[in-house]
């Protein structure tokens, strides 16, 4: 499933229902703080990253609720960090100030296509694997479908072997990864379906690690903001991630 396509999408499942309704309880008193949405707004004020915002336990549980799901019989047993809670508004995404007119086309064209944990570093903003995660896992909070989680099915396979092939036996961190990157990025575009996730409350998505994937932007006449909780376990040992 997720090492043909690098993601499934769940159907709906009681227990993810009911982990949904207490984690947008949660979510929502959050993101209503004045203080907490300022440093968290980004995109002219349409996308609220929520990054390690949920007030989950290790094993994910959230208000009493356990995390627990058909993803677990796909992933390795870890400890949870605290969930990110990403929402996203009508019109997302405008420019922010400080934005090239470059990467704001990029998030536009291209959904802001990414592999997550390859981190932007120095005034030369070169990649370098910083975060070892293991799986995604995305839950919907609430039933909005415009701006969906996008994901280029096959892109697991290209990202990782052209990551493997330029780190080789080096140690991972130390390697810049930025031009073997951006060269296996743009084969995917040119050679994988882009495929958008529409789920809602009780359904849930899995992502390969290595699966290209970002937001397409906001297109609908939908009013209310788009919400899901992002978990992003990471590996003990750095040399798993880069394993098959």
């Amino acid at each position: 499933m997720v090492e043909q396509d690098g993601f499934v999408l769940f159907e709906t499942d009681k227990r993810v229902v009911a982990w949904a309704k207490a984690a947008r309880n949660c979510a929502e008193k959050l993101s209503r703080d004045p203080t907490i949405r300022d440093a968290n707004f980004r995109h002219g004020r349409t996308w609220f990253v929520g990054v390690d915002m949920l007030p989950n336990g290790p094993d994910g549980r959230v208000a009493g609720v356990p995390l627990n799901g058909p993803w677990e019989k796909h992933v390795p047993s870890l400890i949870q960090h605290k969930a990110q809670v990403s929402i996203i508004f009508p019109e997302y995404p405008k420019q922010d100030f400080d934005e090239s007119d470059a990467n704001h086309r990029f998030r536009r064209k291209r959904c802001g296509a990414h592999v997550d944990g390859l981190l932007p570093e120095g005034p030369a903003r070169r990649r370098y694997a910083r975060e070892y995660h293991a799986y995604i896992l995305g839950l919907p909070l609430n039933l909005v479908t415009d701006a969906p989680t996008v994901v280029w099915r096959g892109s697991h396979r290209i990202m990782q072997a052209a990551l493997a092939e330029v780190i080789g036996k080096q140690a991972i961190g130390t390697v810049d990864l930025t031009d073997a990157y951006q060269a296996a990025r743009s084969a995917v575009f040119d050679t994988c379906e882009m495929v958008p996730l529409h789920a809602c409350p009780g359904e849930s998505y899995l992502l390969h690690r290595f699966a290209l994937h970002g937001t397409a932007p906001w297109t609908g006449s939908e009013k209310t903001g788009r919400m899901v909780a992002f978990f992003r376990p990471e590996f003990p040992n750095p040399a798993d991630w880069l394993a098959n």
